[in-house]
């Protein structure tokens, strides 16, 4: 940046400037479901025109697949996904963007050079905290219905009170000839691990959609 205000902390790394927005919360809470997924809804529309970024923690090991980002741009109303039916589901969820609000009494705030509300003292932010880049490959077993379904996993510990990503694990994964494949995003609290799965007709055995984690700073 060649004016306005930067902070940096202790490892100079930029933690707020007047150029880019930060990760906002815009809504939080949490999910009870006493079959299979969830269906929540935002206390607010969001007006972005991208998706907001959807992140969720399941309580107890859950399958989360058919996730969804309901809305339309500009008109985002809430997200889903499905589950294992008669699975127990419940946890705790927030969306976030890079955007502020003006909600502060008082405090401070940042504008950037188009008059664009960067920054809000009141507004609560978040931070990204890890991301899964790299896969390794489980192996591959028949749902009994004419599709196969594809496993991997990797080294990244569900213990340490990050919260996954919905966005990514809404996308299908492509097929080697023909139809594409559903994702699956396995909460094993049992061996503290995420594995991934995709159902399809030819699904390949390499994975490559990051799965990204955040948490809310207080």
């Amino acid at each position: 940046m060649t004016y306005g205000v930067q902070f940096t902390n202790n490892s100079d790394v930029v933690i707020l400037d007047s150029e880019f927005s930060r990760l906002v919360v815009l809504h939080k809470g949490t999910w009870v479901n006493g079959g299979s997924g969830a269906s929540v809804g935002f206390p607010q529309t969001i007006t972005t025109v991208e998706p907001p970024l959807v992140f969720v923690r399941p309580d107890q090991s859950s399958t989360l697949c058919f996730c969804l980002v309901n809305g339309s741009p500009g008109a985002w109303t809430g997200f889903s996904f499905r589950g294992i039916v008669g699975q127990y589901s419940s946890g705790s969820w927030f969306c976030a963007a890079f955007q502020s609000a003006p909600i502060a009494t008082y405090g401070f705030r940042i504008w950037d050079g188009a008059g664009k509300l960067l920054f809000d003292s009141g507004t609560p932010a978040a931070q990204f905290t890890r991301i899964i880049a790299g896969w390794s490959y489980l192996g591959s077993s028949s749902t009994g219905q004419g599709t196969s379904r594809l496993s991997w996993t990797a080294y990244s510990p569900l213990d340490s009170g990050d919260f996954m990503l919905l966005n990514n694990i809404a996308m299908d994964i492509a097929g080697g000839t023909s139809r594409q494949g559903n994702m699956y995003a396995f909460w094993d609290y049992a061996n503290n691990r995420l594995v991934m799965q995709v159902v399809g007709v030819d699904i390949q055995t390499s994975l490559y959609t990051p799965v990204v984690f955040a948490k809310p700073i207080s």
